[in-house]
C-alpha cells in the first residue's frame, strides 16, 4: 500500500475589505478581515513509484461546487492540473526541502469551495498541500517535518490568500493581504454563501476598481476602530453595519446581476450581504443557524447554489 497523508484548509470569506491605491508595484495595500468557514478543501498526498505530481480532482458532495456541477455552470475540468494549479505549486516548493525524497507524488483535491469565487479556494488547495506532502514527505524520508514559521514562509510565496488559509480562524491582513495578526470573534457567525454561475478573475477585477476611483483621493486602508471590539464581544448588530468591500463595486461593474443576489439576502432579513473578496461569491450574515439554513433552502429551491456556513 502506497504511503499518504490528508490534510484539509477553510475557504474565507472578507467581512472587511479596504484596498488602498494601486503602488508603483502594481499590488494594492489591502486591511482586509478574513474570516474562515466550515466549507473547505481536502488535499490527499500520496506516495507513487513514478516521477513527477499527477492530480485528480473531485466534488464534495452538497458542496457549492457539487451544486455549479449539478446545475450545469461549471466542470470540474477547468480546474488546472499542471503547474498552474497552486496546489501543485505548494508540493514542489515541500519536495525542494526533502531533497531525499524517491518517487513521484498524487494529489487528490476534494474541492468545496467555487473556483474564482472569491473565497480563496486555490490558496486553500495550497495550504492543505504544504500541510499533507509536508507530513508525507518527513514520513517518507525520515527527516523532521517542516515547522509552521516554515510553512508560512513557503505559504507567503504563493500568494496573498495562502498564509491565512494555513492558518485559519480570523485575522486581520495588511500589506497585501499576506501579513497577520490574529482577530477576535466572539460569538460564530452564520452566513449563507451563493455561487454564481462564472467566476471573475482577482486581477480584472483590481484593474476595475483603479478605473473606478481613477482621479480620486483613496484613502490608506484601515478598519473601522470599532469594528474589531464588537466581533470580539459578539456583538454583530453592532458590527453588521460596519462590514464592507472595497472591490465590491468593481464586482458589480463587471457582472451586475451580482445586485439581485445582493437584494435577495436584504429582502430575507440579513444583516449584511456582501461579495466575498474580488467575488463573484456572495455572502449573506445571518442572525443564526436556522435563519441561515432557511435562506439556503429558498435560494436553492430557486435554482441558486446556496449553502448555510459557520465562521470561523
Amino acid at each position: 500500500m502506497m504511503l499518504a497523508e490528508q490534510a484539509r484548509a477553510p475557504g474565507k470569506v472578507n467581512l472587511f475589505f479596504a484596498a488602498g491605491p494601486p503602488r508603483p508595484d502594481g499590488y494594492h495595500d489591502v486591511a482586509s478581515l478574513y474570516c474562515a468557514v466550515s466549507a473547505a478543501e481536502t488535499v490527499t498526498a500520496t506516495l507513487t513509484r513514478g516521477d513527477g505530481i499527477a492530480v485528480d480532482v473531485a466534488a464534495v458532495p452538497g458542496s457549492l461546487v457539487d451544486q455549479q456541477i449539478a446545475a450545469g455552470t461549471f466542470s470540474l475540468d477547468a480546474v488546472p492540473t499542471g503547474a498552474a494549479n497552486l496546489a501543485v505549486r505548494a508540493a514542489r516548493a515541500v519536495l525542494e526541502r526533502f531533497p531525499r525524497l524517491i518517487g513521484g507524488l498524487h494529489l487528490r483535491l476534494d474541492k468545496a469551495v467555487p473556483v474564482a469565487g472569491g473565497m480563496g479556494g486555490g490558496s486553500a488547495d495550497a495550504a492543505a498541500a504544504l500541510r499533507a506532502v509536508n507530513r508525507l514527505a518527513a514520513r517518507v524520508s525520515g527527516e523532521p517535518a517542516l515547522d509552521d514559521d516554515a510553512l508560512q514562509h513557503l505559504a507567503a510565496g504563493l500568494g496573498a490568500d495562502v498564509p491565512f488559509a494555513l492558518a485559519g480562524g480570523a485575522a486581520v491582513g495588511t500589506g497585501t493581504g499576506a501579513q497577520l495578526r490574529p482577530a477576535a470573534v466572539g460569538a460564530p457567525l452564520h452566513l449563507v454563501l451563493v455561487a454564481d454561475a462564472a467566476g471573475l478573475s482577482t486581477p480584472a477585477v483590481y484593474a476595475e476598481l483603479d478605473r473606478l476611483r481613477a482621479g480620486t483621493d483613496v484613502p490608506p486602508p484601515a478598519l473601522p476602530p470599532e469594528l474589531e471590539p464588537a466581533l470580539a464581544r459578539g456583538d454583530l448588530g453592532r458590527a453588521a453595519p460596519l462590514l464592507r468591500n472595497d472591490l465590491q463595486p468593481a464586482a458589480l461593474s463587471l457582472a451586475p446581476h451580482l445586485a439581485q443576489t445582493l437584494a435577495l439576502g436584504q429582502e430575507a432579513g440579513a444583516l449584511a450581504s456582501l461579495v466575498s473578496g474580488s467575488g463573484p461569491t456572495v455572502a449573506h450574515v445571518l442572525g443564526g443557524a436556522a435563519a441561515a439554513a432557511a435562506l439556503a433552502e429558498r435560494l436553492r429551491a430557486r435554482g441558486r447554489p446556496a449553502l448555510a456556513v459557520q465562521a470561523p
